[in-house]
């Protein structure tokens, strides 16, 4: 007799990770080495045990789609898209529309584990409520602009995303973790949600769906995290796999 299939909210989550070749501060990012596998692949490796419906890449480029498949994991090809959100919408909807919860995984992101979809899956589903993660960090390591800021109520409702510690005097602060936990309502009404004033000014995508009358709640967790946008990111996280025997 088969065991019986996974159930709860993870059999009903897809995870995406979004993948372009094109970036500026780090070119050919999803494709550079992490201790002898590509930085996209470990963040895929890192989903595969967690009990998920589904984990794929979506990329518009045939030789990410290549060097994900030679790796063992699904990757589908989408067209042009403005952001890493309407690529995971995009790419959902050509895989048929699956599952009733959708992880945008950030393919910088090669310290993600299960324990990562667990608790973006923790927050109650709405078509107008995004879950993310944040983790408390000192505030003199959160100074970077790369690494973004997250100010939240008392509810984990988040307020406010700056590139700047905030608020303005609390030690440790928030630094937000690279991930999205979507209904097919929410990730529409994200992708849809045109930018504002305030978020042009940041560059965060965040605060267009906030603007927009988008709740994000933020789930505090003391997750590890290392998201690669620099040569130093990528030695670091390196250097990490390596003495973890590449694994």
């Amino acid at each position: 007799m088969s065991p019986a299939p996974p159930s709860g909210p993870l059999s009903d989550t897809v995870a995406i990770v979004p993948a372009r070749l094109g970036s500026t501060r780090l070119p050919g990012k999803p494709l550079r080495d992490v201790a002898g596998v590509p930085l996209v692949v470990r963040v895929l490796d890192g989903l595969a045990g967690a009990g998920l419906l589904a984990v794929v890449a979506a990329t518009d480029d045939p030789g990410i789609r290549d060097a994900v498949e030679a790796h063992g994991h699904r990757a589908v090809l989408t067209g042009e898209a403005s952001c890493g959100t309407e690529r995971v919408l995009m790419a959902w909807e050509g895989l048929g529309r699956p599952g009733s919860r959708i992880l945008n995984v950030q393919g910088d992101e090669p310290l993600v584990d299960g324990r990562w979809a667990r608790a973006l899956v923790s927050v109650p589903a709405g078509p107008s409520r995004v879950a993310t993660l944040a983790r408390r960090v000192p505030r003199r390591e959160a100074g970077s602009p790369d690494t973004v800021k997250v100010a939240t109520g008392a509810d984990g409702r988040a307020l406010y995303f700056s590139r700047l510690p905030v608020p303005w005097s609390a030690d440790p602060v928030l630094e937000h973790i690279g991930v999205y936990g979507f209904s097919p309502g929410s990730l529409r009404a994200c992708v849809s949600a045109a930018p504002g004033p305030v978020s042009e000014a940041e560059r965060l995508e965040q605060l267009a769906w906030m603007e927009a009358g988008i709740e994000v709640s933020v789930v505090e967790c003391p997750f590890e995290s290392i998201g690669v946008d620099t040569e130093e990111d990528l030695r670091r996280v390196s250097a990490l796999f390596a003495a973890r025997g590449g694994g």
